[in-house]
């Protein structure tokens, strides 16, 4: 690990920040379920990029496949973990200009998305903080 740049910690605090702003299913929001699933997607990408850049590493881009084929290289992920994330990546296809399409999550998908993102952000902390127990979250 690098000392000189500790990014990684900013990377886990955003990626808490988001992820505790969505509460699907848990009480009526103010957003959406189109921003609410944006916010999952940054915390999402916040928990990876905490962990590449713990290790000095960084994606080829920041779309869910790219993000978890990244993660590969440094954290060993759950195959049923990683799958039940990218179930998902295709709510919003936005990198594309041929393939581009939107469409609304619904509170289920959110819910189990974010499920799934508490996961990532177990692992998340335990790689990055492995000196100290990771931080319950609920």
């Amino acid at each position: 690990m690098s000392t000189s740049n500790l990014n990684w910690r900013r990377w886990l605090k955003n990626g808490d920040q988001y992820l505790r702003a969505v509460r699907p299913g848990v009480e009526k929001s103010r957003f959406g379920t189109n921003i609410r699933y944006n916010m999952l997607s940054m915390s999402l990408e916040s928990y990876v990029m905490a962990m590449l850049d713990f290790h000095g590493r960084l994606p080829e881009n920041h779309t869910y496949t790219d993000l978890m084929t990244a993660l590969d290289g440094v954290v060993s992920i759950e195959d049923a973990l990683k799958r039940r994330i990218l179930s998902y990546e295709n709510i919003q296809s936005i990198c594309s200009v041929e393939k581009y399409h939107r469409k609304d999550p619904t509170e289920p998908e959110l819910l189990d998305l974010r499920d799934a993102i508490a996961e990532l952000r177990k692992i998340a902390h335990e790689t990055c903080e492995s000196d100290m127990p990771a931080v319950m979250f609920s």
